[in-house]
């Protein structure tokens, strides 16, 4: 079955709506909850055991060509003309063999420059990663903390978060607590906090899912920059503005945290050390990706890059963040990376063996599906 039409690209205007399967906001109105809720309902019933229906190929096709107008436009804004490199060299500088055939780094590859001879220009118009205007009444990030069962520690958290972007974000933002189908007093916690801040909302589905709630968060959402992270706040908070910086100035399209660069500081027991970077080398072996850790639970995304991954993305649970990624990287659109520090939660209460085995599933099912579409491993889009 193919896709639903996704709703990134449509905004209603109106008042807080209950939709028939369940799904409720309160909030801003420009979460487009009716929408999303029907998207998230066509997602659920569909049967993706045929590996060759499991990504629409019309699809992918438009997101790979995506990708590549993204890297040539970016390299036309931003080479450096072959004139320019050698007054930089100075008319002193020693002509040694790296100074005969300079380097110049562009966008998201090394173009060897000679003497006399520029890099061309791109010959067709493209997407721009242009960078967003410094002054706007809107929300320019929508930040999306998933939620299930965190009656304990959803208000403190939120109200520290809050806290935070109110001090040091400077640019308008929303939180959206996206609570999917908890069982305690989650739900009730979520719509006060929403109706006590005036930059939270929240949103809850009746259907269990991380990837499914952060599907229904960003597909209502017209923020320019759409990110999350889990609400426990394992990931220290001083990197949020590093992680959605790039995306805001047009140099990155997707931005993660990473545990497992040398810049990283993690406090975690040796098993979740074991597992995550096990899981990371079975991605590098298996998928042949660039980016070094799928699993941190922050993230962010430009919404016209999120528009065209988020229908192809199938899985809606823990295996979203890695299915996304792949997509996104076979794309060839730009990964960014920021070095984070992370102190584990120790009472988490994810389930280490069924989230893994889970994820296996997830790998196989990816190969297979490229491997039906044909879509070849891209040379890392992946920046530090």
């Amino acid at each position: 079955m193919a896709a639903p039409e996704h709703p990134g690209a449509a905004r209603r205007a109106g008042a807080p709506a209950q939709h028939e399967s369940g799904a409720h906001a309160v909030g801003p109105a420009e979460l487009d909850t009716e929408r999303s809720a029907e998207y998230v309902a066509g997602r659920t019933a569909e049967h993706v055991d045929n590996p060759s229906a499991l990504v629409d190929s019309g699809l992918l096709a438009e997101l790979v060509e995506f990708g590549t107008a993204r890297r040539t436009q970016y390299d036309a804004d931003h080479v450096v003309p072959a004139e320019h490199v050698r007054d930089d060299l100075g008319p002193t500088a020693p002509h040694d063999h790296h100074d005969r055939h300079p380097e110049q780094r562009t966008g998201n590859h090394v173009i060897s420059i000679r003497p006399g001879r520029a890099a061309a220009p791109a010959q067709a118009p493209a997407p721009r990663r242009a960078p967003l205007p410094t002054h706007h009444d809107e929300p320019v990030l929508d930040l999306v903390v998933p939620v299930f069962n965190e009656e304990k520690d959803l208000e403190p958290n939120v109200r520290r978060l809050h806290t935070h972007l109110r001090d040091t974000f400077p640019y308008p933002f929303r939180i959206t607590i996206a609570d999917n189908a908890s069982t305690d007093g989650t739900a009730r916690i979520a719509a006060r906090l929403a109706l006590d801040i005036a930059e939270v909302t929240s949103l809850r589905l009746p259907v269990k899912g991380r990837g499914r709630a952060l599907r229904a968060a960003w597909s209502g959402s017209r923020a320019p920059v759409l990110a999350y992270l889990d609400v426990d706040l394992s990931t220290g908070l001083a990197a949020l503005l590093p992680l959605v910086a790039p995306l805001i100035s047009g140099h990155s399209d997707l931005a993660i945290g990473t545990r497992l660069a040398s810049g990283s500081r993690v406090v975690r027991g040796p098993k979740r050390e074991v597992i995550s970077r096990c899981y990371n080398t079975l991605l590098h072996w298996a998928l042949a990706v660039g980016f070094s850790d799928a699993q941190c639970g922050f993230k962010a995304v430009r919404r016209e890059a999120a528009e065209r991954l988020l229908p192809l993305v199938r899985d809606e649970e823990w295996f979203f963040d890695t299915e996304l990624l792949v997509l996104a990287e076979r794309a060839g659109l730009r990964i960014h990376e920021v070095p984070v520090d992370w102190v584990d939660d120790p009472d988490s209460s994810v389930d280490i063996l069924a989230t893994a085995l889970a994820d296996l599933r997830g790998i196989a099912r990816m190969r297979r599906t490229l491997a039906a579409t044909g879509t070849r491993a891209r040379r890392p889009r992946t920046t530090a």
